[in-house]
């Protein structure tokens, strides 16, 4: 019975050592001086996907890593990286990031952006594209986001809008979460939130049912893309 038991210790130490820590994240790894900017659970819908801004604190670094926490293996994560070369942080990345997410389960997902931030003396980099065509692509488009704390019963406003001299390219809002762990993914349904464009200003209204709970600290961003 000893040897039986022994060899059994042995074999779940073993099996131990090769399973990854419980919520190990990579967006550190590999960088020396790195700051964890841990983002909100991001709500993913069931058919689309979700988009979500995180950026560097302080305005003096720069994204080095990047990596995502998902409620399912069926979400999938990306982030738009800049044109330049070579590919490294402040080239192909600035002081913030641009997460997309789409769902493959066919039911509503959360997924959570992480971000490995290295301080710089100076402000982010910027892209300076150089190649062989006749017409190169204009400046970097510009990202910007506003974000507006939601609770239960109640209906917020959030508006964004590009500087004066930009165009308006694009724009995005999500729904999220500030809680350590996820919540249920069907929370997500207890916050409305629609979005108009008025001009160069993207404008957002969110709607939280009763049923919200405050604890999920429930949050809608509306971002607008600029090309200046």
């Amino acid at each position: 019975m000893r040897i039986v038991l022994t060899a059994l210790l042995a074999a779940l130490a073993a099996a131990a050592a090769l399973t990854p820590a419980a919520g190990a994240t990579n967006e550190c790894h590999g960088i020396q001086e790195c700051i964890r900017v841990p983002g909100p659970w991001v709500a993913v819908p069931a058919h689309g996907s979700a988009t979500y801004l995180l950026t560097c604190p302080g305005g003096r670094s720069i994204v080095g890593g990047l990596d995502a926490q998902v409620t399912s293996r069926d979400v999938r994560v990306s982030f738009d990286g800049r044109l330049g070369a070579p590919v490294q942080p402040g080239v192909t990345t600035t002081r913030y990031a641009l997460f997309r997410a789409v769902s493959l389960s066919g039911r509503p997902q959360l997924f959570r952006p992480l971000l490995g931030c290295i301080p710089v003396q100076g402000g982010g980099g910027r892209s300076t594209v150089s190649a062989r065509v006749v017409t190169p692509p204009g400046p970097s488009l510009e990202l910007r986001s506003r974000i507006v704390l939601i609770g239960p019963g109640t209906v917020k406003f959030a508006r964004v809008a590009c500087n004066p001299g930009e165009r308006l390219a694009g724009e995005w809002h999500a729904v999220a979460f500030r809680t350590r762990k996820p919540p249920a993914a069907t929370t997500a349904a207890l916050v409305r939130a629609t979005r108009a464009v008025v001009g160069r200003r993207v404008v957002v209204t969110a709607a939280a049912t009763d049923r919200l709970s405050i604890d999920v600290h429930a949050l809608v961003q509306v971002g607008a893309v600029c090309a200046p």
